[in-house]
């Protein structure tokens, strides 16, 4: 007994002394367990290897940056890489008319009744040629494809910060249900230990059984309520495994980004940020292609200057001679009249051109649309927070004086369970809208196409660890297959972020 209680002593003082780690950064706290470990080698090394591990697995927390940055290699941006290698092709089949063209072939001639002519069956012949001008179809086709290369290139952006939106929507629909299943869990606590106090008094006083009946059902429909909200979590995170294709782990909120100085300062400096958004970007390449388009299709009808070298191989008195006859010959083609089809062209390149700018106007409207709303939202979810904690304290004091009055017989229960459902109630609005404040913040930078752009130059952002999942009421944590929504402790457990920069979104105006 006494050796077993000198290892309990030691075993305690060593998990006190590992707590006092928790803060550490990863080489340090190697060091120090190091140390400690070989102070302690009287213990099991499994202990030691075991906290290590801890160490480590809560060091591997996923945050939302790295969300961000795993979308980098979701099928549909690999897809629009590809396609803008083939249109940076493109750009070179269409340079290739201004350059030398060389052909090399053989050909058969036969002449009947020509008096002077031989049959040449077998003559071989070099071809080259070269546009000398043509009113510039080439040079606009050229500024066309281009104009096609970089909107290609957009697009890359454009299906990233898709993919990213649908990351911080599936993300923050997380983090909600995370904190309103903690007040929940809070509000079941709360319940059954009103529904044991009931117990005991009715158990002395009969006549107060159904009681008992009313916090039960009560508390039965906290914890419905409760697991519709563990499924819709699961769900949500489930989705956003499957989106990125990682394995990733919930334990932090959201970080503010306002706090960190990384949102732009007025609307105006938001609204002329819009323009270097990727979805306007391509907008307006489009219209700069189809700008193109209308100046090759204008000159359906003007001249083409050419000039080509052949050389033959004629056959003189019955010998071939290779290479031998050379022609030099300089043209000038122009078409009169073609059915109609080119003037039809360009009539449809103009109001494909309309149509670009009209595109391209829209989608800056849309944009603007979207960040004002943002915008104007932010504030007033301020003062909502505001509102709502105020509430809840002001509930929670109701509910206080209500269980005094309850117990002292002055209330019936009807009324302190309504104190109760109303705490509660405001308690989970409350974290509900502290989520989605943050969340507003950034829905702003996502409406503004810099979610790649801040995941990319900022390393890290602080933000504070979630409560643990449990399963249901009583258990320590939430499994997901193999997803682990797993707890960080309390204060001292949450993992030190450092700000490598507040220039993150880049080009603010």
């Amino acid at each position: 007994m006494g050796s077993g209680g000198g290892f309990g002593h030691r075993l305690s003082g060593m998990f006190q002394a590992i707590d006092g780690l928790k803060d550490l950064s990863d080489k340090e706290f190697m060091k120090r367990l190091i140390r400690l470990n070989r102070s302690a080698c009287s213990l099991p090394k499994i202990v030691i290897s075991l906290v290590a591990l801890t160490h480590c697995m809560q060091a591997n927390a996923t945050e939302f940056l790295d969300v961000i940055r795993m979308t980098a290699n979701h099928p549909a941006v690999l897809s629009a890489q590809n396609s803008a290698g083939a249109a940076l092709f493109d750009v070179d089949v269409a340079k290739a008319p201004n350059n030398f063209q060389l052909s090399a072939g053989v050909s058969s001639t036969g002449y009947s009744g020509q008096p002077g002519y031989e049959n040449n069956f077998i003559s071989p012949h070099v071809k080259v040629s070269k546009v000398l001008y043509d009113h510039g179809r080439t040079d606009d086709s050229v500024k066309g494809k281009e104009a096609e290369y970089q909107m290609q290139r957009a697009q890359i952006n454009v299906q990233r910060e898709t993919l990213n939106q649908q990351a911080l929507s599936l993300y923050t629909t997380a983090v909600t249900y995370v904190r309103v299943i903690n007040v929940l869990d809070q509000e079941v606590e709360a319940l059954q230990e009103l529904l044991n106090r009931v117990k005991n008094i009715a158990s002395i006083d009969p006549g107060r059984a159904s009681e008992v009946n009313q916090v039960a059902t009560r508390l039965s429909s906290v914890i419905a309520s409760r697991e519709s909200s563990n499924i819709a979590l699961q769900q949500a995170w489930q989705q956003l495994v499957l989106l990125v294709n990682q394995p990733v782990t919930l334990t932090n909120d959201l970080p503010d980004l306002k706090k960190a100085g990384l949102l732009p300062v007025t609307l105006n400096v938001a609204q002329k940020a819009l323009a270097d958004n990727p979805s306007y970007v391509a907008a307006r390449y489009q219209r700069d292609a189809a700008t193109s388009a209308v100046q090759v299709a204008s000159k359906w009808n003007r001249p083409t200057w050419s000039v080509q070298v052949t050389l033959d191989s004629p056959r003189t008195h019955g010998e071939l001679e290779p290479f031998k006859a050379a022609t030099l010959q300089v043209s000038s083609d122009m078409s009169l009249w073609d059915g109609g089809s080119g003037m039809a062209t360009a009539k449809g390149a103009v109001q494909r051109l309309s149509s670009a700018e009209q595109n391209m106007d829209a989608t800056l409207l849309t944009l603007k649309q979207q960040l004002g709303q943002l915008w104007v939202s932010l504030p007033l979810r301020e003062r909502q927070i505001a509102a709502l904690s105020r509430q809840s304290a002001s509930a929670l004091q109701t509910w206080k004086a209500g269980e005094t009055q309850f117990f002292s017989g002055q209330r019936p229960l009807t009324d302190l369970i309504s104190f109760a459902t109303d705490y509660y109630s405001s308690l989970a609005s409350y974290e509900e809208q502290r989520v989605q404040y943050v969340a507003t913040q950034w829905q702003i930078v996502a409406s503004l196409g810099k979610l790649t752009d801040l995941a990319k130059n900022v390393r890290s952002l602080p933000s504070s660890s979630l409560p643990t999942v449990k399963s249901e009421p009583g258990r320590s944590e939430m499994m997901y297959g193999s997803l682990t929504t797993a707890s960080t402790g309390d204060a001292t457990a949450v993992t030190r972020h450092q700000i490598t920069g507040h220039d993150g979104l880049g080009k603010w105006p």
